[in-house]
């Protein structure tokens, strides 16, 4: 809006109806005034320099260059201008002051912020000449004051209205603006809103229906290995419960979906005790030692629990299906933060991955102001696969905080 450069010729408004009939409208008051003999003497002498057919064709002349009031006003501060002004000083045709009040608003108005600058430049410049010029030819000092205010009326008020108008227009274009930037904004925070839902969800069923599907797969391919029937039985019966709590868990997930409450979370069935058995399942041996103060809201923050139990979840889930024995898992609970630390034997140094899962325990880690890692233990491509996480015991929720997630794949 504040930018000095002439417009693009393509992008000026063209010659419309309403500049005809403003040029038209100021075309008739002229001939009208001329004709009916309204006119005064010219500053210039006791009478008109010239006669009044001279007049009207200087007025016609600056009447036309008002179709060009639009798509290019400086035609009318070149031309109406110094023709209103000459038959001004010269001719003391009426209809001149209304040719010259064209002349001074329709740059202000209509132009580029540098031609309403150089106008109001031109015309202070112009009126100061006037009264300098008076003084020096001795006009006595009550009739260059009225000649003063006479500049004063003639020119400064066109420019002032010009200003006005053209503040308006720009605030309101500014606002126009704003509210534009506003819905942009407001579609950008919806995109983002849908796109952390669907991070989250694609996050919960990673961590919850993953678990019970890996323990269904451990428990089933370990039952027809088993002679034992009653040690196979119980693979089965694990198995079975794992496979309904995946299902219960899924449709809990469904269910909040569908719903269209706002807010609700899906009730899944996830615990510490579970995550125990998933392990023991994989390694009944299993080092396993969880600090009952995790689950106590007075020392850990409800969402660093939840936060814990996803983390938890996710390496469980890892260490289930590509790790073997011997694995341990510890939770402790410090003065201040709180630890996760699972390790494992990798079953294989070819272990596919994809990273989803430890993109998770990372972004899990991260929402609470936490951090996390996931990696060989010791950089080796084999041996011990290491989790570590470290919660503030309160949320602290800052970004500052980032995860530090090495490049190999382990989910």
């Amino acid at each position: 809006m504040s930018s000095s450069v002439v417009p693009d010729p393509a992008q000026r408004p063209r010659i419309g109806r309403m500049d005809v009939l403003t040029a038209g409208g100021y075309a008739v008051v002229s001939m009208v005034l001329a004709l009916s003999g309204v006119s005064n003497n010219g500053v210039a002498a006791d009478g008109p320099l010239w006669g009044r057919g001279v007049s009207v064709v200087l007025l016609l002349l600056g009447c036309a260059s008002v179709l060009w009031r639009r798509r290019r006003p400086v035609v009318v501060l070149a031309a109406a201008g110094p023709l209103g002004l000459a038959e001004i000083i010269g001719g003391g045709q009426i209809g001149a002051y209304f040719l010259l009040f064209e002349a001074l608003f329709c740059p202000v108005m209509h132009g580029s912020r540098r031609l309403a600058q150089t106008t109001t430049g031109i015309a202070i410049a112009v009126c100061a000449l006037l009264l300098a010029g008076a003084l020096v030819a001795g006009v006595p000092g009550p009739m260059v004051l009225l000649l003063g205010m006479l500049v004063a009326l003639v020119a400064m008020t066109p420019l002032l209205w010009g200003w006005e108008v053209r503040h308006h227009r720009e605030a309101r274009r500014a606002a126009e603006q704003l509210v534009g930037l506003e819905h942009e904004l407001a579609e950008t925070r919806a995109a983002h809103a849908v796109e952390t839902e669907r991070r989250s969800i694609a996050h919960d069923l990673h961590d919850v229906i993953a678990g019970h599907l890996s323990a269904v797969s451990l428990h089933t391919n370990l039952a027809s290995s088993l002679e034992d029937p009653a040690a196979r039985d119980r693979s089965l019966v694990t198995a079975r419960e794992s496979a309904h709590a995946a299902l219960r868990d899924l449709r809990s997930m469904i269910g909040v979906l569908a719903d269209e409450g706002a807010g609700a979370q899906p009730e899944v069935t996830l615990d510490w005790p579970s995550l125990t058995a998933r392990l023991r399942g994989r390694d009944p041996a299993a080092s396993i030692h969880i600090d009952p103060a995790v689950t106590d809201p007075a020392q850990v923050d409800p969402s660093v629990q939840a936060a814990l139990l996803r983390i938890g979840a996710e390496s469980v889930t890892n260490a289930v299906r590509h790790g073997a024995a011997p694995i341990s898992l510890e939770v402790r609970v410090q003065e201040r933060s709180v630890t996760v630390d699972l390790c494992n034997r990798r079953a294989s140094e070819d272990s596919p991955g994809t990273g989803v899962g430890r993109g998770a325990i990372a972004h899990r880690a991260n929402a609470v102001g936490g951090s996390a890692a996931s990696a060989p233990e010791g950089g080796s491509a084999a041996g011990t696969w290491r989790v570590h996480a470290r919660l503030p015991a309160r949320h602290l929720a800052d970004p500052g905080l980032s995860p530090t997630v090495p490049e190999e794949s382990h989910s």
